[in-house]
């Protein structure tokens, strides 16, 4: 019986739920009107009505909760004494505050991960980046354009509500973060594989927390914006001098600033009306900015701006580290925005008196223009400030996911770090039913009768209790992530001490 239950699941891989009439996905689908009592829940989310449908199909009505409700079958399991805290094969598992978020079935599994059905998303609030700068991503719509790691647009195709689920931080070695949730896909570099990676969230962090593990995120090109509002009013490196004049305080620029300043301006005169109308001549000392239309304007007049600032307040020593030094935070920021928007990596540091841009690592582009600086300039590899150091869970909260074009399956969520879109399949499908590998959850307190089986099968009591024990996971005790509870245990009901967790 559960050979046949696991059977029909993975027979229904591949399949997904209907659009809506503006195109967008909609929750209908076969499961809900095929299962006798949950007619009800069609166009409602169906991962647990999914399983149901399975278990009626079987003939397991008795032995399974019928029921569309995650936090509803969990109390189901528990009343009847058959919770566990190890996977079993064709046994459900849960996920999220109480179980009550999501539910998939394991398939297989081996010491170090669970294969399951589940889908992934980014909470509402994630930035996503567009071709005229970040939005939100609870206010996407299908046909909207994002950018991808190339650069260049991609429409979304699909746009997914998936409710409330745990949501983890991802850390870059650069200070780029970015969240999403655990079931979120990533497309990731591993040292010592021959070809990328897509993994989920959880997958993601197991990799992170392995010894020796060295994993990246993709690069990103420079970001194709499109321009809107018509010319800039100040040619983007002179702004990016002038700016960068006015936090130098006493010092001045030097000789060779000087004399480009003088040459743009021969009579002395700034174009003030300008940089009044840019809100630039308001800029205390210290609180220097960079207007936001020239933070998204094309790819050359963001170098040159960049150019400018750095000819002015940027430093590059005999080894070609390139730094770039502020008395204004905001400025600061704004620089390494720059820098990232251009392919490159950056990482800020803040003082009581200065704010510093520094590792800027610039694949493409010389980030000077004048003198020994500019000569000194070596193009450096970007990978090594793209690579994950943490993966953390910081909270619950809504989430989203979206499906795009790109032929790469990606797009570029906050601080420019690159993310896979909604299935790890390519497809550009939405809520359906898909396999996923999730990294498993150690071994805690035994609360049911079913227990995960040993590699050969075979279950062995502990010397103390007689309780099922996991073999080879002698005195370490893997501390459950937040959010995270386990499934029950067998669908035989068997109240055995110990079972093999296929048969009884």
């Amino acid at each position: 019986m559960r050979d046949e239950f696991t059977a029909l699941l993975l027979g229904q891989v591949g399949q997904h739920e209907g659009r809506g009439p503006d195109g967008t996905w909609n929750n209908r689908q076969r499961y809900s009107t095929e299962t006798p009592g949950l007619e009800w829940s069609d166009g409602q989310p169906w991962c647990a009505t999914f399983e149901a449908w399975a278990a009626h199909r079987t003939g397991m009505d008795g032995l399974w909760p019928m029921t569309a409700s995650c936090l509803t079958a969990v109390a189901w399991w528990r009343d009847r004494g058959r919770w566990s805290d190890y996977p079993v094969l064709g046994g459900p598992f849960y996920l999220g505050p109480d179980g009550g978020t999501h539910t998939g079935v394991v398939v297989a599994y081996d010491a170090d991960t669970i294969r399951t059905v589940e889908g992934n998303a980014l909470p509402l609030h994630a930035g996503v980046l567009t071709p005229t700068g970040y939005r939100r991503m609870g206010d996407l719509a299908v046909g909207d354009e994002v950018i991808d790691p190339a650069g260049r647009p991609s429409r979304v195709t699909g746009v997914f509500p998936k409710g409330v689920r745990p949501v983890h931080r991802v850390v870059l070695r650069d200070g780029s973060t970015a969240e999403a949730c655990e079931e979120h896909l990533w497309q990731v570099e591993v040292d010592g594989r021959p070809a990328p990676s897509v993994v989920t969230t959880l997958e993601l962090a197991a990799l992170v927390a392995a010894p020796g593990s060295r994993v990246r995120v993709p690069l990103l090109e420079a970001v194709e914006y499109r321009q809107t509002g018509g010319p800039l009013p100040v040619d983007p490196y002179l702004l990016g001098l002038l700016v960068g004049e006015a936090g130098t305080g006493g010092a001045g620029p030097r000789p060779e600033v000087l004399a480009e300043l003088r040459a743009a301006f021969p009579d002395g005169r700034r174009p003030e009306r300008e940089l009044r109308a840019l809100g630039l001549r308001e800029a205390t000392a210290g609180g220097e900015f960079l207007p936001a239309r020239y933070l998204t304007a094309d790819t050359k007049d963001r170098l040159a701006l960049l150019q400018g600032l750095m000819d002015v307040d940027g430093s590059v020593d005999a080894r070609g580290r390139i730094e770039f030094r502020s008395a204004s935070a905001r400025l600061a920021r704004d620089v390494q925005e720059l820098v990232r928007s251009l392919g490159g990596r950056a990482a800020v540091s803040s003082g009581t008196a200065a704010h510093l841009v520094r590792d800027i690592e610039m694949p493409r582009f010389n980030p000077f223009r004048l003198g020994r600086r500019a000569e000194r300039f070596v193009p450096r590899d970007a990978a090594r400030a793209r690579r994950v150091v943490s993966v953390e869970y910081v909270r619950d909260e809504e989430v989203q996911c979206i499906a795009v074009s790109a032929a790469s399956r990606l797009f570029v969520t906050d601080d420019f770090v690159p993310t896979h879109n909604t299935n790890d399949s390519g497809s550009t499908e939405g809520d359906g039913v898909y396999l996923k590998s999730r990294p498993r959850r150690g071994p805690a307190r035994r609360t049911g009768t079913g227990c995960r089986p040993s590699p050969r099968g075979r279950s062995r009591p502990t010397r103390r209790s007689g309780a099922c024990r996991p073999p080879g996971r002698r005195g370490r005790r893997p501390r459950r992530p937040p959010g995270r509870r386990a499934g029950p245990g067998g669908t035989c009901g068997c109240r055995r001490r110990c079972c093999t967790g296929t048969t009884c």
